[in-house]
């Protein structure tokens, strides 16, 4: 004789149903964090790939009214618009004391990248699936951004705004 099991199958949902959305969230956030490294990973290669040709000076670096650090600033902000609260204070960009051809140049951003997914803001302990991203580019100076002032720059460089 054959029993009847009408909740069965809500009973055995409801208990499997919170491991299958950790499981499912989980992915998602993961995916997530690895697109968000890699964006920031490439924007950091392009900035420091437009700072390779312009060469800012080291006494005015970090400074947003310098045109070659605009023009840097610029070029890795473009790369990361995913990222809303993205500012120009995740920039560094840093070199050796000497300004010349060949040292190394280096641009690094730092970024705290937000789950997706509410699963781990409902943990109470940790970051609550904040993850850091410091990532840090180094090219070599091609270019030192200066040039003739009669090149219609009054100090001299050559820094696309």
């Amino acid at each position: 004789m054959r029993r009847r099991s009408t909740g069965q199958s809500l009973v055995e949902m409801a208990l499997i149903l919170p491991l299958l959305l950790m499981i499912l969230f989980g992915i998602i956030d993961l995916g997530y964090y690895i697109y968000g490294y890699s964006t920031i990973y490439n924007a950091a290669r392009n900035g420091t790939e437009r700072a390779a040709n312009l060469g800012p000076f080291t006494t005015r670096l970090n400074d947003p009214n310098e045109p070659c650090m605009r023009a840097i600033m610029n070029e890795t902000l473009k790369h990361v618009s995913i990222f809303g609260d993205f500012t120009t204070s995740n920039i560094q960009v840093s070199y050796p004391q000497t300004r010349a051809l060949g040292q190394p140049i280096q641009v690094q951003l730092t970024y705290n990248i937000q789950p997706l997914t509410p699963l781990f803001r409902l943990v109470a302990f940790g970051n609550q699936g904040v993850m850091q991203v410091q990532i840090a580019a180094r090219r070599s100076v091609e270019n030192l951004g200066s040039g003739p002032v009669s090149n219609g720059s009054p100090d001299g460089i050559v820094c696309d705004p």
